[in-house]
Order: structure tokens, then sequence, then C-alpha cells
């Protein structure tokens, strides 16, 4: 006999505690479920089946009961000892229904043990192999042992010491919010609140990733550290943006199409001079080819950033292999959203994911030449619209217009800030300056027109 075979995790007698107690007790399915969402959290596979009859009678509002549960057994249930008499002598044990969500989490806690012994034995073969998945389960095995970790008994807090945490925040003057750097926009809701997701949303060429480059900009300025993902640009492009606004000077156009001159490469020269101390890797860490949010997960959790800047949501490419994201777009979206707010929490950073928007805003311009963005235009809007604490719309009526306005907004210099939805705050808009050959945004038009003085 082979001493070594080891067995999994699991405990026959507490599932079938559990199921006794649901059969007899239906009304306590609710301080159960979210630790029984995947069925796997069932060893037996008769327990497991038992159990898919039970979530679909609940389902369909059928009673449960010895009777109804009996009615429901698959054949062959019924030709082995997990058949009615079987059923009778669960309800006929004297299983107490406030141990219902103790049987519960129990059971999920076997599970997760499961999980874990079966993920590290993955990671093992595959390290072995030399292949990049693991890098994958490794943020997958984080998720695991974090889930275990919220299983162990909670400590509370003690209000007396929250209170004067609190307290001494306020006297300190040191808010959760981080400044955008524009002082019109923060006075809508005060700024970014660490452990939240924002959204800068816009149609294409509308400024979406220049706004996404300039608060990067006044972030690194303000001292925070930043964490960026690109999807759309590579970081070449990124890098020569950035030297454009950091320069004031330098013309993208002109860089990009290899037009500068021999002072124009000094100037070059001088601006990446001066963005390798300001952009040092110890305040700042750029992504170009990191597809999934596993993977971007993964780059905030070694790097603890102050702020995460995420270009765009809809490129972020969805884990298959049974994943949680598997489905549907819409879903893989909303997904990705709740992720990056428990990511925001876990590592009480800020956020700041671009959204692309749907085509409704163009369709309207035949009525409006000046129409704005709303939340319905948001490409997946409503699981996009509900995680996030702040939307706000990049806007060029410049462009968007295709017909002469006599609006006061629209010119080549000015884009306007929408601020769609402000949790913690009001919502509006306002005009910045633009400068779109430079990269360039401005808190104001005035402040503009006076850097061209």
């Amino acid at each position: 006999m082979n001493m070594n075979i080891k067995i999994m995790p699991s405990n026959t007698e507490m599932e079938e505690a559990l199921l006794g107690c649901l059969i007899s007790h239906p009304e306590t399915f609710n301080k159960c479920e979210e630790y029984l969402a995947d069925k796997d959290v069932w060893y037996n596979t008769y327990h497991k089946e038992l159990w898919d009859i039970l979530v679909a009678m609940k389902r369909k509002g059928e009673p449960i009961d010895l009777q109804t549960v009996t009615s429901n057994l698959t054949k062959e249930m019924l030709a082995t000892k997990y058949n009615k008499f079987w059923i009778t002598g669960l309800i006929d044990q004297s299983y107490m229904p406030s141990n219902v969500q103790t049987y519960a989490k129990k059971l999920y806690e076997q599970y997760l043990y499961r999980k874990t012994v079966e993920t590290a034995k993955e990671i093992s073969d595959k390290a072995y192999a030399g292949t990049s998945e693991v890098y994958d389960m490794l943020a997958d095995t984080h998720t695991l042992i974090g889930n275990l970790i919220e299983l162990q008994p909670s400590l509370g807090f003690d209000m007396s010491q929250v209170l004067i945490d609190s307290l001494s925040e306020l006297e300190d003057r040191t808010p959760k919010q981080i400044k955008s750097g524009w002082k019109d926009i923060d006075v809508y809701g005060g700024g970014f609140t660490r452990g939240e997701v924002s959204i800068v949303g816009g149609r294409p060429g509308h400024g979406k990733t220049t706004m996404l480059i300039n608060l990067l900009s006044n972030f690194i300025h303000a001292g925070y550290k930043v964490c960026m993902f690109n999807r759309e640009l590579s970081i070449g492009e990124v890098i020569k943006k950035i030297a454009c606004l950091e320069s004031g000077k330098l013309s993208y156009k002109m860089i990009r199409n290899v037009q500068y001159d021999k002072d124009g490469l000094d100037e070059i020269k001088r601006t990446y001079d001066r963005m390798k101390s300001l952009y040092s890797k110890e305040k700042f860490i750029m992504f170009d080819k990191v597809k999934t949010y596993k993977q971007a997960a993964l780059e905030v959790k070694k790097f603890k950033p102050d702020i995460v800047i995420d270009d765009y949501i809809q490129l972020i490419q969805a884990d298959g292999n049974g994943s949680v994201f598997d489905g549907s777009r819409r879903l893989q979206i909303e997904t990705i959203c709740n992720e990056y707010k428990w990511l925001a929490k876990a590592q009480n950073c800020v956020v700041i994911v671009a959204s692309q928007l749907n085509r409704a805003l163009e369709y309207r311009k035949g009525q409006n030449a000046t129409a704005v963005p709303l939340l319905s235009d948001l490409a997946e809007s409503g699981a996009i619209e509900q995680i996030a604490e702040n939307v706000i719309f990049s806007h060029y009526e410049y462009k968007f217009s295709t017909e002469q306005s006599d609006s006061v907004d629209v010119s080549p210099h000015k884009i306007k800030a929408v601020l769609a939805k402000v949790r913690y705050g009001e919502t509006g808009s306002h005009i910045l300056g633009f400068d779109g050959d430079k990269c360039k945004i401005y808190p104001t038009y005035r402040e503009f027109e006076q850097s061209r003085q």
C-alpha cells in the first residue's frame, strides 16, 4: 500500500449536513449562496448534482421539501444510494439552520485549498517547461490566497482608533484625493479618490489620449508614482508625445515625420535628458505589450503606484481557458471594470481608464452641431458607468463640427472637459486650452493665449 497517496481536502459529512439544512430550511439559501457560486465547491459528485437540483427548483419558485426534491432526482441517483431514502436520512438529522453559513464557508475553504493545490501543481509543471503562462497563473494564485485570507476570522476595527486616524488626516490636510492639476476641473469633485476608478472617454481624435498624457505629466510633477498601460499606441509614440508636452517647443508633427533641424534635435536631446530624471524608473513605469487585465494587475502589484492609467479598456483582451472573463464582450468589460475597482481598493491607488464612445454622438450632430457626449454614449455604458467615480469626456468640438458654428467653444485651441458623472461632487463642463501639435492641454483657454504672447 502506497502511504504517500494524498487525499484532496474535502468533508463529506459537512456537505451532507449543509444539504440536509437546505432541504429542511430552504429559507436559509440566501445565507450560503455566495459561497457556493461555483458548483465545484461540492467535492462529492452526487452532492453536486443534488445542489444543482435545489438551485433549479429555487429559480423556478418550486417549494423545497422531501417529496418535491425526491421527484426531481435523476434516474442515475435513484439507482444508487443517493436516492429518496438518503434524502430522508439527510433531513432526519438535527442540523441547526443557524449553522448553514458556517457549513458553506467551511466547504468553500476546502474548495480553495483544492484549487490552490491544483494551481500550484500547474505552476510547477509550467515553470519546469519554461512557459510564460506561469505569470498568469501566479496572478490566479494571488487571488486564491487573498480569498483564503478573507475567510479567516476578522479582527474588526477599533472605532476610537479609526476616529483618531481620520482626525489626523484632516488636521494634516492629507485627503485621499489626488488632484488632476487643473484647478477648474478639481472644483467639481475634489480630484481622483484612492480606491476608485475614473473613466476618460471620447470619440477617436477627440483628445482622450492627450488628456491622459497631460494627467500623467501633472501627476509626475506633483511627485506621484504612476503606472501606465498603452494598448493602442506604442511606447515610442507615447514618449514623443510626452517630450512635446514637457518641452513646450517641440512639434509632434515634425518629430513624427522626422522634419526637425539641428536646433530641433538639440531640443529633443535636452528634453529627453530632463525626462530621464523626471520620469525615473522609481516614479514611472509604462507598458505597451500587456494584453490582459491579469497581466496588468500583476505589474501594478509589483510596482505599487499611486495612479494607474490604462488606455483603453475596449482593447484589454479577455482571458481564456474558462476564466471569469469568458462570455459576451459586455460581460467581459463589466468584469474588468469590477476587477480594476477591487485592485484600486487593494492597492489604495487611483485607476483612470480610457473608454471609447459609440457613434450615437455623431448621429446627434445633425440636430445640434455642438452636442456633447452623454453617459449613454459610453461603449458598454452600463458596466462602465456603474463602477466609475468620475466620468470625464474629452470633446473636441472643432473636429466634431463639420459645419460652421456660432458657438464660442468651437476653436482649434479649445477642448471641452465634460464631467458627466462625479460621485462626490457636481457635474458640469469646462473649456480647456488645447495645443494639439504640442500635445498640451492648458487649465484654461486664457492660459493658452498667454503662452502665445
